[in-house]
């Protein structure tokens, strides 16, 4: 982990580290508490729950059975989030190359990015984008999010049509809006 220190304009450097010396057992304490806070917690990744570990390791992130390994000498934040951006647009690409070849719709654009209250927004110009938080949940799930995504570039509302549509490509469609109705606050 790693720490920062900003010094205001006319406060010298020689007192910012001498703050830093005499402050330095309760930023330990500090560091310790929130790398406690991580490690009891744990990390989504498609759908599973997974124990984190903070140890020194090679990779910045690894998984391991049940555990996520993180890279102590990194920041978690920044770290993680490229880790889920990456991983979600490979799992992204493989299904819309699926089914935009299936549907005959081809989407303008994709973007990827932390959305807070949707998980996924399809724009009347043709972008989508997805809600980089869907790395968390199950991949059918996921998949479900790309056809009902497309499936606005033809239906732009929830109507009777767009449901028999999107219900073409993905079985049961209602029952994953419900599932994620009942589980999504856990991943957003």
């Amino acid at each position: 982990m790693e720490i920062i220190l900003s010094i205001p304009m006319g406060i010298s450097y020689s007192y910012g580290l001498k703050l830093i010396e005499d402050k330095s057992v309760w930023i330990e304490k500090k560091l310790e508490k929130y790398s406690a806070v991580y490690e009891n917690s744990g990390v989504y990744y498609l759908g599973k729950l997974y124990s984190l570990k903070i140890e020194k390791s090679k990779n910045p992130i690894k998984i391991e059975e049940e555990n996520i390994i993180f890279n102590k000498s990194k920041d978690f934040n920044l770290v993680l989030n490229q880790w889920y951006h990456q991983k979600i647009k490979r799992i992204l690409e493989d299904y819309l190359e699926k089914y935009t070849k299936l549907m005959e719709i081809y989407p303008k654009k994709i973007k990827i990015k932390p959305l807070k209250s949707a998980w996924g927004i399809c724009y009347s110009s043709g972008t989508i984008t997805f809600n980089l938080n869907l790395i968390k949940v199950p991949l059918d799930v996921i998949e479900y999010l790309v056809v009902h995504e497309l499936g606005h570039l033809k239906y732009p509302n929830h109507s009777r049509e767009y449901w028999e549509y999107i219900g073409k490509y993905i079985e049961d469609p209602k029952s994953h809006r419900r599932w994620l109705r009942k589980n999504g606050y856990k991943f957003i």
